[in-house]
């Protein structure tokens, strides 16, 4: 029976929901995403590995593709086509395609398990215009708090101490802990240490055998857990109101204000958010790296005072401890946000 071979990039499609259903396909090596489509989100379904097969179910009852898969990573997918199977299948004792129709049976249960899953990728949520609509959410709020805690547990268990006190340890053992542990898919559990990669918590190196990790700042984690808990008690006209646009002027600030200097040991700094805008402009390579009408959103939450204009000038007066505390966990709340949102938008 001849094959072939498809090589995925991460983030490659190999099959879309309701495709024609004309191959399934054996993963010989890398990590797949099964997800399904419902309304302007997603339903993560699961994740395939190397060794397992993907699209066997649409396959063999010729019905439309039921779900999505897309790589996690790198992967080499083996294809085998209908042709080749169904003259594979009819040199068989018919035995066989008895057993067959009781395996797509029994995968097309599955549809159970998918209502459940459905129930909790929505949430609750309000738009910029006000309006609560339910949306998907890949990652939810609880989800990411619970593998910062996995992360934690296996750091502090599993890990190896550096000399800079960070902990190295193996990748697997936040996926035990995030997946066996507290319940979170594996699909979702390589996701968010992307994200804490990009926000600098976490550093990721792929070894022979294995994906190290190694934890760079567990306080900052420590720290998200309980302000993410803190802010999901709090009524939301209590919560910090700073979206998007407030996290990226902070963001901005944050690099090309220099607060602590600034400051030079007071309790405020006085930065020129000009300079800070045209720093971040010609260094990031943005036309508009933040909007100067969002500013209002970091009055309103305590960490600056209104900008005053003085000539060309536009000086705002910033609370550098409260800037310098709730950054840092801003900062990683807008990437889970960022995060979900381009997932619902695929």
């Amino acid at each position: 029976m001849s094959v072939s071979i498809k090589h995925l990039k991460k983030g490659d499609a190999l099959m879309k929901e309701g495709d024609n259903s004309n191959s399934m396909y054996w993963v010989q090596g890398g990590t797949l995403r099964l997800f399904k489509k419902k309304g302007l989100g997603f339903i993560e379904l699961g994740v395939v590995h190397s060794g397992e097969v993907v699209g066997e179910m649409s396959f063999l009852d010729s019905q439309p593709r039921s779900a999505s898969v897309e790589a996690l990573q790198p992967c080499d997918i083996v294809e085998i086509p209908r042709g080749n199977f169904d003259e594979f299948i009819n040199s068989q004792p018919s035995w066989m395609k008895s057993l067959i129709q009781t395996l797509v049976k029994r995968l097309r249960s599955t549809n159970n398990r998918l209502r459940e899953l459905e129930s909790a990728s929505m949430v609750y949520a309000k738009d910029e215009a006000g309006r609560t609509s339910k949306i998907h959410e890949f990652l939810s709020s609880s989800e990411s708090m619970k593998l910062c805690s996995g992360l934690l547990l296996a750091a502090a268990r599993n890990g190896e101490k550096g000399a800079d006190g960070s902990l190295k340890v193996k990748a697997g053992w936040l996926q035990f802990y995030g997946a066996q542990i507290f319940g979170v898919q594996l699909s979702k559990v390589q996701v968010f240490t992307d994200v804490l990669n990009e926000c600098n918590v976490i550093k990721l190196e792929k070894q022979k055998d294995f994906v190290e990790l190694t934890l760079l700042d567990a306080e900052r984690l420590e720290k998200f857990i309980y302000f993410s808990h803190e802010e999901n008690g709090k009524v939301e006209e209590k919560q910090l109101p700073i979206t998007a646009k407030g996290v990226a002027i902070m963001d901005c600030t944050n690099e090309f204000g220099s607060l602590t200097a600034a400051a030079n040991g007071a309790e405020t700094a006085t930065i020129d958010m000009n300079l800070v805008f045209k720093a971040a402009a010609e260094k990031r390579g943005q036309k508009v790296p933040f909007e100067f009408a969002a500013f209002d959103e970091l009055v309103k939450s305590g960490f600056a005072q209104e900008i005053r204009l003085n000539g060309e000038q536009k000086t705002a007066v910033f609370q550098v401890a409260r800037f310098q505390k709730f950054f840092p966990l801003l900062f990683m709340r807008q990437k889970f946000r960022d995060l979900n949102k381009d997932k619902r938008e695929g």
